[in-house]
């Protein structure tokens, strides 16, 4: 999914950011699965590693000058990732992107879920079904219930400092 023209996210092949300095193309390309990030200018890479952290930096140079992209990831329950981009300590540019859920449950699909998590529990109780069988089904209806009406959404924001 294309957030803008300078940022991409997508679950299969991470996140693409693109940067512009002085007629050069710096994009950082990273994948949150592999936990490959690659750091290229103008096509060429110049930084490149392995990361599973909430953080990341790369420093490189351009035209002879300190680079450094800095990608961070302000918790599991926030869900907000920054990007960053420096030349000589001087952020350049920098994304703000921040994932959430569009749309509502509504009430009656909450209370099908309620009955049938209840018959679940009933049956559970009961010794006709063991505990296996009753999470898998209480999965399986959670995330139907989720995917079915709460959609998957990213925000980007452009934190561009005014120059």
């Amino acid at each position: 999914m294309t957030e803008n023209e300078n940022v991409e996210v997508s679950m299969k092949k991470g996140m693409l950011f693109k940067f512009h300095y002085k007629n050069k193309l710096i994009t950082y390309d990273c994948s949150p699965l592999s936990g490959k990030e690659i750091v290229k200018v103008d096509g060429d890479i110049v930084s490149e590693s392995k990361n599973y952290k909430m953080s990341s930096s790369h420093e490189f140079s351009i035209d002879g000058k300190p680079a450094k992209i800095d990608l961070t990831l302000k918790g599991f329950t926030k869900n907000i990732t920054i990007c960053e981009f420096f030349v000589e300590a001087q952020r350049i540019n920098a994304y703000k992107l921040t994932y959430g859920t569009k749309g509502k449950i509504p009430l009656m699909a909450q209370f099908i879920t309620l009955a049938v998590a209840m018959m679940i529990g009933w049956f559970f109780a009961a010794q006709a079904i063991d505990e296996w069988l009753a999470f898998t089904i209480a999965m399986i209806l959670g995330v139907a219930v989720m995917f079915k009406f709460e959609k998957p959404n990213w925000t980007c924001e452009d934190l561009l400092d005014p120059k």
